[in-house]
């Protein structure tokens, strides 16, 4: 089985960590912490398919490679348009030509990027809903999931949660429960946790509500031993790096550094 490589570009919340407004003990310590500040969730798969852009102007890696860019929903801090447009700037004055790029995700985001792109240029629109299964113009298929995040605004989305290739599970910016859904055993799990120690809410998870997902995932068979579970999305409501760490390896899970490179193979992550 082909190795999939996962550049974690961003694993914030809509807010980063720290928030620039805020002094509390977390983002203080995260202020303090070299390395430790995390951008808008946003990854790149085999360097050819970017979930989310929020990030993208933070990679410290190309992205020429990308054939798919595919959106959760069209929060700013997912459907951030503006790499897009630069993406058209990269070729201006050049004979380069630009390569073909397909837009995926709920109609909205889709809706937000369109000013961004040259009518004329190599640029493909696909809009997903929940329930969709299909190959993207990046080689890979996904299997599309409703989120529980502004269900009922058309102005978001509907938000989405991707299966990729079976391997990985795209679950940031949703509440619990997870969807039920036709699973393989995943690789990685890469799962909201933006609201750490604050009060439940319905759109994004807490540390409980973490677990309690987790451990509905072990039961019904798509983690297991080998599979890595990674949170992102992650808030300042979070305690400070070391405690979370903590709390997160009691549930088997751990939390990454921007710029960590997973590898869906079963073998360790390593960092660039």
């Amino acid at each position: 089985m082909a190795r999939v490589e996962i550049l974690l570009l961003g694993t914030g919340a809509g807010d980063g960590w720290p928030n620039p407004w805020c002094r509390c003990r977390s983002c203080d310590w995260a202020r303090a912490t070299p390395g430790a500040a995390r951008g808008q969730t946003s990854v790149l798969i085999d360097r050819t398919l970017l979930i989310d852009t929020g990030s993208a102007r933070r990679a410290a890696v190309p992205l020429d490679d990308v054939r798919t860019v595919l959106f959760t929903h069209a929060h700013p801090d997912h459907a951030d348009p503006q790499p897009l447009f630069w993406r058209q700037s990269a070729h201006a004055g050049t004979d380069r030509r630009e390569a073909p790029l397909e837009i995926a995700g709920p109609p909205a985001a889709l809706e937000i990027c369109r000013p961004w792109v040259a009518p004329a240029g190599p640029v493909t629109w696909t809009p997903l809903s929940g329930g969709q299964r299909l190959r993207l113009a990046s080689g890979h298929t996904v299997a599309a999931m409703p989120a529980r995040h502004w269900p009922d605004d058309p102005h978001v989305g509907p938000a989405l949660l991707y299966n990729v290739d079976d391997r990985v599970l795209a679950a940031w910016d949703t509440g619990a429960p997870l969807p039920e859904h036709d699973h393989p055993t995943y690789d990685v799990v890469l799962l909201d946790c933006t609201n750490g120690l604050g009060p439940p809410v319905d759109d994004h998870h807490d540390l409980d509500a973490f677990a309690h997902s987790v451990t509905r995932l072990r039961t019904r068979g798509a983690v297991d031993e080998h599979t890595q579970v990674v949170a992102v999305a992650l808030g300042h409501r979070n305690p400070p790096g070391p405690e979370l760490d903590e709390v997160l390896a009691g549930i088997g899970a751990s939390a990454p550094l921007d710029g960590t490179v997973l590898v869906a193979g079963r073998e360790p992550a390593r960092s660039r």
